[in-house]
């Protein structure tokens, strides 16, 4: 595959399913996710010993974290001050570390599921506005999104079961774009859901089958991996500009680095695979 080109609006990419170095590709189980941080480092999360893998931009493993407390680690995102959110599916709470990869503080109770409507019942993701609220897709058992401030304080909930405009069936990746709009991967619904931060509807991105994570690069556009498995692109204004094929059978997770590189984490088989532009 390592020899492979595609296009995905007027990009050339060259896939590189070999990116991470020999010796670490042992460590790859149950992979979840994948991100970013500003110093070019690549995090991937995983549902396995070690929890977090990092590396650097040419595909050597630098750090691991063990943690027999983090079992079911869904997504991951690194907050603007470069804390790192664990989002634990099954244990109702997220887990902030910081870069050495201690526990700063815990969010949420896993011994106290939220009822209906309420944090945390089997979360998936978290995302970041440009004022530091936090937007929280909750989840597998809720079907909520939930505004909390930078402090930690709830401030609103919104989403209902269903597949009306502003229901879920399984709200499993969300994204603050640079229009500081909410997006929903609303997975089972085959859309992405686009709402202002009071949760008022505004539109979708459709013609995505199961939609798993949402990104958004520096130049605007917005990538959905999905379950046919694809990578589809959307530009600034939302328009389609194109999608790829992925190499397992579900790209879980994904990121784009400051050089333009698509990561894709990938499930059944686990991998990561780098789309380098060209």
């Amino acid at each position: 595959m390592n020899n492979q080109v595609f296009g995905l609006g007027n990009k050339k990419y060259k896939v590189d399913s070999q990116w991470v170095e020999d010796k670490a590709t042992h460590y790859l189980r149950n992979i979840t996710a994948v991100s970013n941080d500003d110093e070019g480092y690549i995090y991937l999360l995983q549902r396995s010993d070690p929890f977090m893998l990092i590396f650097s931009a040419d595909g050597k493993m630098v750090n691991q974290w063990r943690n027999n407390e983090v079992t079911d680690a869904h997504y991951l995102e690194i907050s603007p001050e470069g804390e790192i959110f664990v989002v634990e599916r099954d244990h109702h709470r997220i887990v902030v570390f910081n870069k050495k990869g201690e526990i700063l503080r815990i969010i949420g109770d896993e011994s106290n599921p939220g009822n209906t409507g309420e944090p945390f019942n089997h979360p998936t993701d978290i995302a970041f506005s440009k004022d530091k609220d936090m937007f929280i897709s909750d989840g597998y058992g809720n079907t909520h999104i939930h505004h909390f401030n930078e402090a930690g304080e709830l401030l609103h909930t919104w989403g209902q079961i269903g597949s009306e405009e502003g229901s879920f069936i399984t709200p499993h990746s969300i994204l603050v774009d640079q229009k500081e709009r909410v997006l929903v991967a609303d997975r089972e619904n085959n859309r992405v859901q686009i709402f202002n931060q009071n949760g008022t509807y505004l539109k979708e991105l459709s013609n995505v089958f199961h939609p798993m994570d949402i990104y958004q690069d520096s130049e605007g556009f917005i990538y959905v991996t999905d379950q046919v498995p694809a990578l589809h692109v959307f530009n600034a204004d939302d328009e389609f500009i194109g999608r790829c094929r992925t190499f397992g059978t579900f790209g879980h997770g994904l990121t784009v680095d400051k050089h333009g590189d698509i990561y894709i984490a990938e499930m059944l088989p686990d991998g990561l695979t780098k789309l380098s532009l060209i």
